[in-house]
């Protein structure tokens, strides 16, 4: 059998103080960068399942990015433990794994498994009770902000972010807070929640229950679950259609009155809770077009109407605005946290360094619309003002000027061979080109004035078709997939890690959201004019408004089981 494994192990990477009683939370959690600096410590704490206590369980305590257990301990009788270790400090997250053990002195469930975040290392609190109600709160908001994946036994985690730790904090408070309910969750969500303790609950208290719980908690190929964390995983993936929900409610109503939390209604038709999409808008300069996102989650944008642009901070802050070319489009951040300028009127691109500072200006020679930076560190700039195509090194040399056969040359995106996808607004073409200029093949872009164009992550080629409002995915080789139809005047695109694409509609107030195969599944309200799009790295949409002179930030729109906001450890199933 394969092994599993599971982000729900280490999900949580932010501050965090609570004081679990039973199936309840008092506080908030609040985020925080933490301070660096290993220190001795301790913790203590108890293991429910229900309101029973569980006694003998294996407690380990866990740091991110190592497999070995910082501390262990054993449960007494009363499912009380103490521990003594060195807490590394700094941004690291700390989180306890619970197995095995008894619930009220019964028979020994080797199924048992629960799961608490103890906090950031440096701002941990001395106590934690664990239960089913803090497992199935972490694997809920686990999957919507970064889910679990099978890796062969083993699982990774990008960097870091700090927005990322706010986003996930907003829906776990939301969650579990005082009582045994967060009376501000709908009566629905209330039901959903306690359904999945409760579901864990049973399997605890009752060890033959579990196989109830694995066997109709299916994957979505049909597997049986095979831990109480790969059944929640399960239970709480709203595209898994192998979950039988009705067994799983009833079978979480044999110990509602156990857990002391008490399901509402009659049936469930789904147990997963999707966090409140949040948006929020903060004003730039006049009429904002372009926008790049740094690896600090600091918002670049161009502001075309005012020659200038404007830095906001992960939370929408205005950190500065700076003068660049006349009538900046786009913009685009290279390895060094450099930033590249578009300069439509003036023919040139700037250069400013991540303070703000100009570090260069380079003549281009003829309108520009866009830009973009390879991994090698060349800057692309299709120029439409004579349809060609613009190549400088890193120190703003031109290394290549090449005709791409006349038109308005406008968008491009480069794919991981370092070559690049250029659409042509006026011939309706999408012609696909080396660093040097060499034209490797051309296509239809599949409707009528190409302005935008990303790739998806199986290197399928997206073209926004301004006048026609279809947006066309084709492979490589420009078999057309398939043509969707969106809002009026589409222009940006972007995709978020799981593979959606999010388009901004300049002509209808809106940003798209298509899944992978084309379909809509949200139209969320942006500001006038929406006109670029990017996704910083905590999964928020940001887009310019070019009529209303501000960007929005979509919080919460991108979520499920392949983003990830951080990185770091190697974790193997089972502890």
């Amino acid at each position: 059998m394969t092994i599993r494994v599971y982000f729900s192990f280490l999900v949580f990477l932010f501050l965090i103080s609570f004081d679990f009683i039973s199936c309840t939370k008092s506080g908030g959690l609040t985020g925080s960068s933490g301070t660096s600096g290993a220190f001795a410590t301790n913790v203590t704490g108890s293991v429910n399942g229900g309101l029973s206590p569980i006694v003998g369980a294996s407690v380990s305590l866990f740091v991110s990015g190592n497999s070995t257990p910082l501390a262990n301990a054993k449960t007494n009788s009363n499912g009380a433990f103490s521990m003594n270790f060195t807490d590394p400090g700094g941004n690291n997250l700390l989180y306890f794994i619970v197995s095995g053990g008894s619930a009220s002195g019964g028979a020994t469930n080797s199924n048992l498994q629960l799961s608490a975040l103890l906090g950031l290392g440096s701002n941990t609190p001395t106590s934690i009770v664990i239960n089913e109600l803090t497992t199935a709160a972490f694997i809920n908001t686990a999957f919507n902000y970064g889910g679990m994946q099978d890796v062969n036994g083993t699982v990774s985690f990008p960097a870091l972010s700090s927005s990322g730790n706010a986003n996930m904090i907003a829906q776990y408070n939301n969650l579990i807070s005082s009582g045994a309910m967060n009376t501000t969750l709908s009566t629905t969500n209330q039901n959903i929640l306690a359904t999945n303790a409760n579901a864990v609950a049973a399997c605890i208290e009752v060890p033959a229950n579990c196989s109830t719980l694995f066997n109709n908690a299916l994957s979505i190929s049909s597997s049986a679950a095979i831990s109480i964390q790969d059944a929640l995983y399960n239970v709480v993936n709203p595209a898994d259609t192998m979950v039988n929900v009705t067994n799983l409610y009833t079978l979480a109503n044999t110990v509602s009155g156990a857990t002391g939390i008490a399901i509402a209604g009659s049936s469930q038709t789904t147990l997963n809770i999707q966090p409140v999409l949040t948006t929020n808008t903060f004003p730039v300069g006049s009429s904002p077009t372009g926008l790049a996102i740094d690896a600090s989650g600091n918002v670049w944008v161009t502001n075309i109407g005012a020659s200038t642009v404007t830095e906001l901070s992960s939370t929408g802050a205005l950190v500065g605005t700076f003068t660049v070319g006349t009538n900046p489009e786009a913009v685009a951040i290279d390895a060094s946290g450099n930033l590249w300028v578009a300069n439509n009127a003036s023919h040139n691109v700037t250069e400013l360094n991540s303070s703000g500072q100009t570090l260069g200006t380079f003549s281009i020679g003829s309108a520009i619309g866009d830009i973009a930076i390879d991994a090698t560190g060349n800057v692309w700039v299709p120029v439409y003002g004579n349809g060609t195509l613009v190549v400088l090194n890193s120190s703003g040399t031109v290394v290549t000027n090449a005709s791409l056969g006349g038109g308005q040359t406008f968008r491009l995106a480069i794919d991981a061979s370092g070559n690049a996808w250029i659409t042509n607004l006026t011939t309706n073409k999408i012609t696909y080109v080396t660093s040097s200029g060499s034209q490797l093949a051309s296509y239809s872009s599949g409707g009528s004035q190409p302005y935008g164009v990303a790739l998806d992550a199986s290197g399928n080629i997206w073209v926004v078709n301004q006048a026609s409002n279809r947006v066309a995915k084709m492979t490589p080789a420009g078999v057309v997939l398939g043509t969707f139809t969106v809002g009026t005047n589409p222009v940006g695109i972007a995709f978020d890690a799981n593979g959606n694409a999010f388009i901004a509609n300049d002509g209808a107030t809106t940003v798209m959201k298509l899944n992978a195969s084309g379909t809509r599944v949200a139209t969320l309200t942006a500001g006038t004019g929406p006109y670029g799009v990017a996704i910083d790295a905590s999964g928020n949409v940001w887009n310019t408004n070019i009529s209303s002179n501000n960007v929005t930030q979509f919080v919460g729109a991108t979520l499920g089981p392949k983003f990830f906001p951080y990185s770091g450890p190697i974790f193997a199933y089972g502890f």
